[in-house]
């Protein structure tokens, strides 16, 4: 072999190494952006840098054995794939379970917690499984497909699935990344286009370098073919797609059933009357920062029987998303709370050592394995503070309809009550304080009233007399009451049921639990109000007041304004005729109807004209431009094109001679335009200007003669 030989194949060599370290590098990077695509509901960087890693290695595994036996590559990349899993589940686990116990619970139950995980999710064993063992086989096998099969089209398959795979894990709770598409699509196409050699061209070492070099001509062709499938596609699909571009993905989460609630959690209103008849029982510990009102359950939903939370409970990490900058920490100790609701001041911003899934709608904590007594964990929050001078002028936010329902079937006596409250405050602050102040005033807390929050349950509390055992309750009577009532006078409310802590370390009975309403205003949020009495107070009866405002409440005459003296608003000559109603209809109107129809007939008159100009723009372009050959076959095509509007149509198919049979029934003069035809198709150099302008000169004559065979329809329209 020849020096200038061996430079040519070492040179040839260099090329083909470094087309597949190029077409490596761009997999590996498309790997890595299609699992960085899930990492954006993920809490932190950390995802982004185990999917990072896993692409690299799987590459890295496959590059290296690419020369080696095909049954080695899968073998050392599920030992690789273990190991790196066994280390990402070492790295996010807190620690507080043994490692294999860990791995055991992660691989079981990867795919439905990875699912149900709030957003953002917390990098952790059971959520990082499913993104890292999916990067690492959508690039093991693009490492096999490009790098040992040389097949790199192919090779983009695994990765854009994994990249589909994690918009769909996504959905619609994240902001659009276009960059992300943008550049996967670069790194794709430089893949291609720097693609390693064919199969015939790939034995098992790096390349076939004797022999002359191959032919680029293949490549190009099919480069060009699949640029035209491409944008046939695009061209063909693109509306479809434009079709989804504003509407909102669907979110897989929704398919999944969230955590169940006990019997005692579902409706924890009926909690209050057992606090309050055992005050002495410990409920908790709490080591707090500051005095707060911590929550146990927020319910917005009243059917007239029960209250309810809005909203499903979602799988969380230990960050809690929406909530602010934490200036509140707990540690609580369960000692007797029982059930599945966590205790927490609001907003929660994080919780540690316990497990918690979160509604969004209400901020409220939940542990899917329960409270069990010795139970630790604890949880900073953001608290809220509430600006009572800015809800004095607020009005009430009515956004949310669930807020402001009133269910069917009121006791008279709350509407009473309602009118009483409408009649004596002019503000919804005045109202909503109004309110607690007539509850607290005129009924009295009882420990051992029964339990019952439904509307008998109530109109009972608020109607019955104190002899009959009305007129006393305990909280989950007051804050049930007062949110009905104050929807009837127009205010927004919900129920909360929670403990009153004070800051420092103390134990938490169930004399500090209970339940109090709230009322939602624009700007300052949701308000807190008190219609509890005082120690000791001894309420009035609450039918003074009510019977005092049924004898201030002026007559319906009255109210309505009617007397001898009161203007009539529906005097006839108050009200317009009816040629001025007809006139300012038609100035409200705009253009006269008769416009619009002159308009629509002056457009059906010009499809006409729009017709004949373009068969004439179409006719000059075919015997004006070109070659002489390309005009001989203009003119020939306008002679079979005045056929067919004379009703003689030539198939495709036929040759100069059989379309001349044809054209014959019209009797008209087609001259030598059959034997130019047939030069231009064999001959094209052969034709002259002479040529060109004999074929021109003949379809003018041609169009006169066979006018008065074609159908006057066509002659109009065409």
């Amino acid at each position: 072999m020849s020096a200038e030989q061996q430079d040519a194949r070492r040179q040839r060599r260099t090329r083909y190494r470094l087309r597949v370290a190029t077409v490596a590098a761009c997999l590996t990077l498309m790997c890595v952006l299609a699992g960085a695509v899930a990492a954006r509901v993920y809490h932190g960087r950390l995802l982004v840098l185990l999917v990072a890693g896993a692409a690299v290695g799987a590459f890295a595994i496959g590059l290296a054995l690419r020369n080696r036996p095909a049954f080695l590559a899968p073998g050392a990349s599920a030992a690789g794939l273990a190991a790196y899993l066994l280390g990402a589940i070492a790295l996010t686990s807190d620690g507080t379970e043994p490692l294999p116990v860990t791995v055991l619970d992660a691989l079981a139950n990867a795919v439905p917690r990875t699912l149900t995980a709030l957003i953002p999710v917390e990098p952790a064993p059971d959520t990082v499984v499913v993104p890292v063992f999916l990067a690492w086989l959508a690039a093991t096998l693009s490492c096999e497909f490009a790098i040992r099969y040389g097949r790199t089209l192919l090779g983009c398959l695994p990765a854009t699935l994994l990249y589909a795979a994690g918009l769909y894990l996504v959905g619609p709770n994240a902001d659009p990344g276009p960059l992300h598409g943008v550049a996967y699509c670069v790194l794709a196409a430089a893949a291609l286009a720097v693609t390693a050699a064919p199969p015939e061209r790939r034995p098992d070492r790096d390349a076939t370098v004797d022999g002359p070099a191959p032919s680029k001509t293949p490549a190009l062709m099919g480069a060009v073919l699949t640029t035209t499938v491409l944008l046939a596609a695009v061209a063909l699909l693109g509306p479809v797609a434009a079709r989804f571009v504003t509407s909102s993905p669907g979110d897989p989460r929704e398919y999944v059933e969230p955590p169940r609630l006990t019997d005692i959690d579902l409706n924890p209103l009926v909690r209050i009357a057992e606090w309050a008849k055992y005050p002495e029982q410990e409920l908790f510990k709490a080591d707090t920062s500051a005095d707060a009102w911590m929550r146990l359950a927020v319910l917005t939903e009243y059917d007239g029987t029960t209250w309810q939370a809005t909203g499903d409970f979602r799988t969380a990490g230990t960050v809690v998303p929406g909530a602010g900058e934490p200036t509140y920490s707990a540690d609580v100790e369960i000692i007797q709370l029982g059930g599945k609701l966590v205790p927490a001041a609001a907003d929660p911003a994080s919780v540690t050592d316990l497990p918690i899934a979160v509604n969004l709608h209400t901020k409220c904590l939940l542990t899917p394995d329960g409270l069990a007594t010795g139970a630790k964990f604890h949880v900073d929050s953001a608290l809220v503070t509430v600006d009572r001078a800015a809800a004095e002028t607020a009005r009430p936010d009515l956004s949310d309809a669930t807020t402001v329902a009133v269910p069917p079937g009121t006791p008279e006596i709350m509407v009473t009550i309602a009118d009483y409250i409408r009649a004596q405050y002019a503000t919804p602050y005045e109202r909503a304080q109004g309110l607690a102040d007539f509850l607290s005033r005129h009924y009295a807390y009882d420990a051992e009233a029964p339990s019952g929050h439904d509307l008998p349950a109530l109109g009972f509390f608020l109607g019955s007399a104190a002899e009959a055992g009305g007129q006393r309750g305990t909280s989950e009577q007051f804050a049930a009451a007062y949110a009905v009532i104050a929807r009837l006078v127009g205010l927004p409310t919900r129920v909360v049921v929670g403990f009153d802590v004070p800051a420092g370390s103390s134990t938490v009975t169930a004399a500090q639990g209970l339940a109090w309403p709230e009322v939602a205003f624009d700007g300052p949020g949701w308000v807190r109000f008190d219609p509890m009495p005082a120690a000791g107070a001894v309420p009035t009866p609450p039918e003074d007041a009510l019977e005092q405002m049924e004898e201030e409440t002026p007559s319906p005459e009255e109210a309505e304004g009617g007397g001898d003296d009161a203007e009539d608003y529906n005097d006839d000559s108050l009200e317009q005729d009816g040629d001025f109603n007809e006139e300012a209809g038609q100035a409200e109107s705009g253009l006269p109807v008769w416009v619009w129809y002159a308009a629509a007939a002056l457009l059906l008159a010009c499809v006409p004209l729009v017709f004949k100009a373009r068969r004439a723009l179409r006719r000059r372009r075919r015997l004006t431009r070109g070659t002489p050959a390309e005009r001989v076959a203009g003119a020939w095509a306008e002679v079979l094109s005045e056929a067919a509007r004379a009703g003689v149509k030539v198939p495709g198919h036929a040759n100069a001679e059989e379309a001349a049979v044809r054209l014959a029934v019209l009797e008209a003069d087609i001259g030598a335009l059959p034997r130019l035809v047939n030069a231009a198709a064999f001959a094209p150099s052969a034709l002259s200007e002479e040529d060109a302008r004999t074929a021109v000169s003949i379809v003018a004559p041609f169009s006169r003669t066979i006018r008065h065979q074609v159908k006057w329809v066509r002659r109009f329209l065409t």
